[in-house]
């Protein structure tokens, strides 16, 4: 599978290369820049050959001169920046991953052959990827609370894969996590309610196993997070019966620093919240019961606050008004749905309820139109067959008077006379039928005027 990877990361660039249009190639030679063009060709992994390019250049570009005597030199440049950028890359890769230098590997691939090798570039690349490695697993372990003498460990472990242990790097990303780890205990401890006088017992913990301590940190993300752990619960209280005298108690027997203004106000602004919330919520379709709500506020373990009147009504009014509206009413009577005309304004009662009504007799109406509408087609289908029937009929009549070769007798009159008698009926049909099309139409044309009127007269009392 290593070796597998190693192919692919290696391959990938030529293929990409591979997907370069002639389109592109063309727009490259338009623009002239013979540095770009020479630095894509070295990044995709392509020998230096400025004649190919010139040669498809010209040949695709009017203007010629875009290629004169500097254009060498700079795809040279181009191209020799773009080749050791690939391989750097590729070295980058390699040494990222924590593995010991694949250049070897990599030039014994058959599919690389074709490819200009620059191993200092590559060594370039791994260098930096290695260092990169190294920092990562320091960060980690660092953040991870472990020892800085584990960087020993990880040394006999590079030593015994063939692996350059760096331990610059290492030790500066074991630094980077170490102060993450502290940040990490201090916020972790505020958020859980815990004091900060618990990172003595931390320190001595974290010094017996020979881990740096870092109070600054510590204390810092401590006291940044303890005030989002009173606003936290002071929120969080506002809703389920709790005050601040049960928590400024509980906080005394633990020695937890205090913060009762970030914990009332936080505590204070989910009861607003709630009580606009009450409001909305009885505002849209339901009665004003604001002294019912404050009555039951401690069974339903929430508090009354000066400004609870003044938000519940404020909420109430606003959902209220946009529920008693005819439009909302008429649409409640086309779904049969409920409508507590109730809680609204009594001058706009009468009004609601008539264009609730209004909305039950429009689907009514609705249904009858598209009755109506469903038998004009029927009809509309019927006569059309019927014309055609009678069409055919009377072709049939004139073909067979105008065939001079037809036998006259009895048996052709009783025919002639049973075609003619077949045509009257049909006919008589059709009329029929028209004048039951036409009356379609008009219930249609009924219904849907009843429809727009019991639509525009909603405003009605």
């Amino acid at each position: 599978m290593k070796t597998f990877a190693r192919v692919f990361l290696f391959v990938l660039p030529l293929l990409l290369a591979g997907c370069e249009t002639t389109m592109q190639r063309i727009a490259a030679c338009k623009a002239g820049d013979w540095k770009t063009i020479g630095y894509d060709d070295g990044l995709a992994g392509k020998a230096a050959d400025f004649a190919e390019r010139k040669e498809f250049c010209d040949a695709h570009n009017d203007d010629k001169a875009k290629a004169g005597d500097a254009a060498a030199a700079d795809y040279k440049a181009g191209w020799a920046q773009g080749n050791w950028n690939l391989w750097a890359a590729l070295g980058e890769q390699d040494g990222g991953k924590g593995l010991p230098s694949q250049f070897s590997a990599r030039v014994a691939d058959p599919k690389a052959d074709k490819v200009p090798l620059n191993p200092e570039a590559y060594d370039s690349g791994w260098a930096k990827g290695n260092s990169e490695y190294w920092r990562r697993l320091g960060l980690q372990e660092g953040t991870a609370g472990k020892s800085l003498q584990q960087k020993d460990a990880n040394r006999r472990n590079a030593e015994a894969s063939q692996l350059r242990f760096d331990e610059m790097a290492y030790s500066d990303g074991w630094h980077a996590g170490n102060r993450a780890f502290w940040q990490d205990a201090g916020m972790n401890d505020a958020h859980n309610g815990i004091p900060d006088s618990e990172f003595r017992q931390r320190a001595a913990n974290a010094r017996a196993a020979g881990v740096l301590v870092q109070d600054e940190a510590y204390h810092a993300a401590w006291n940044a997070e303890i005030i989002n752990y009173w606003r936290n619960l002071g929120a969080a209280d506002a809703v389920s019966g709790k005050d601040f005298g049960m928590r400024r108690k509980e906080a005394q027997q633990k020695g937890l620093k205090i913060y009762e203004s970030d914990y009332r106000q936080a505590w204070e602004g989910r009861l607003a919240d709630y009580w606009r919330e009450a409001g909305a919520d009885d505002g849209y379709g339901r009665p004003f019961q604001l002294e019912e709500r404050m009555a039951s506020a401690a069974r339903d373990g929430v508090f009354v606050i000066p400004r609870t009147r003044e938000l519940y009504t404020a909420a109430w009014e606003e959902q209220n008004a946009k529920y008693c509206v005819p439009e909302l009413a008429f649409e409640q009577g086309r779904r049969n749905a409920g409508m507590v005309v109730e809680g609204c304004r009594p001058e706009l009662r009468n009004q609601l309820k008539h264009a609730y009504l209004s909305g039950q007799d429009f689907e009514e109406a609705s249904a009858r139109y598209n009755q109506a509408v469903a038998d004009v087609n029927d009809l509309s289908d019927r006569l059309h067959d019927a014309y055609r029937r009678l069409n055919r009929l009377e072709r049939e009549i004139r073909d067979n008077l105008a065939n001079k070769d037809r036998p006259v007798n009895d048996e052709t009159a009783k025919q002639e006379r049973r075609r003619e008698q077949e045509r009257r009926e049909l006919a008589e049909h059709i009329q029929r039928m028209e004048r039951q099309l036409d009356e379609a139409r008009r219930w249609a044309d009924r219904h849907q005027m009843q429809m727009q009127r019991l639509r525009r007269e909603i405003y009605l009392n």
